[in-house]
């Protein structure tokens, strides 16, 4: 329901025909690069998974891992978040390892991946604060002295860490939470021991490894499709690390693989840079399409050879 409305908010502020003339002049040379990149980090994110597998004294097996991680992300295209359960469900069926432990290696996984996300996006604002203050300043009209209007911002966010965290141990501490509150801290601390767990590794700079170069293939997927578009072709690092970030806050939505939320982010993320809505719009489709294809065909891919693996497990 959500990606149904977020599309019709989307296609009702573009010119479609524009849109559909940068389908068909579209590169698709880059477009296969960027699948190429994209599958070849889905590859690593099995082999980092792994990693965590293995201290639970585990057999765990790369090959079933990528297939099992292709199926759980065709899955999320139907239902949110349901892959990850599926992909945990295909690994016991063929590695034969208790489903409870895999969904901790996977839960340790995405509170790291929460957590790189949160320190890009940190990285990226302070790196093009200037362009982002322009932009919003541009949007409600307002002008002023960047220069005292950024310590102030700077000051506002530190008081506001310190309060947060003052908040956070002062709940943690009490003992009648309300339930949401519970849940809320019950979350957090999550995330604090997910990121923990992961130094106790018997290799943990190749996990930290692995992960570098699964978000510089998420960084490639960003950065390759500009070329594919003569109107996105001139854009940069800087506003191929935005595009990142905007689209993974997209695909976090609760929309299914993140149909419509990616189409609707990006576009906004990419005014940034002087791209307007229908040029912005027809990079999400090229992007977002592409990497939706690609997992079709992997993950279907997958779930036969998941069968013949099955099949000679009972053999």
């Amino acid at each position: 329901m959500i990606a149904v409305l977020l599309i019709v908010w989307v296609y009702h502020k573009i010119q479609p025909d524009k849109v559909l003339e940068d389908l068909k002049g579209a590169n698709y040379v880059w477009v296969f690069l960027a699948a190429l990149a994209g599958l070849f980090s889905h590859f690593i994110r099995a082999v980092r998974w792994k990693l965590l597998i293995e201290p639970m004294g585990y057999k765990a097996r790369v090959k079933t891992g990528f297939y099992a991680v292709m199926v759980g992300y065709t899955v999320n295209y139907a239902t949110p978040r349901m892959g990850e359960v599926v992909r945990c469900a295909l690994k016991n069926k063929t590695d034969n390892i208790p489903v409870d432990k895999l969904v901790g290696t996977v839960f340790t996984e995405r509170v790291f991946d929460v957590l790189v996300t949160m320190l890009v996006t940190v990285l990226a604002v302070f790196s093009q604060y200037d362009l982002i203050e322009s932009f919003i300043n541009n949007a409600l009209n307002k002008a002023g002295d960047s220069s005292s209007n950024k310590l102030i911002i700077l000051g506002v966010l530190a008081v506001l860490g310190v309060i947060g965290l003052w908040v956070f141990f002062w709940l943690k501490k009490r003992e009648n939470n309300p339930p949401i509150i519970k849940k809320l801290l019950t979350f957090v601390v999550g995330l604090l021991e997910g990121a923990k767990s992961i130094f106790k590794l018997k290799r943990p700079w190749l996990f930290l490894f692995y992960t570098g170069v699964i978000w510089t293939m998420y960084f490639l997927v960003s950065y390759l499709i500009f070329f594919a578009l003569d109107g996105t072709s001139h854009l940069g690092l800087d506003a191929a690390v935005t595009t990142l970030i905007v689209a993974t806050v997209a695909v976090i939505i609760p929309a299914p693989g993140g149909l419509g939320s990616f189409h609707t982010f990006v576009p906004q993320g990419l005014l940034l840079y002087g791209i307007d809505l229908s040029l912005g719009t027809s990079y999400a489709i090229i992007s977002h399409g592409s990497q939706m294809l690609m997992i079709f065909i992997t993950g279907g891919i997958s779930m036969l050879l998941i069968g013949l693996e099955r099949k000679k497990q009972r053999a």
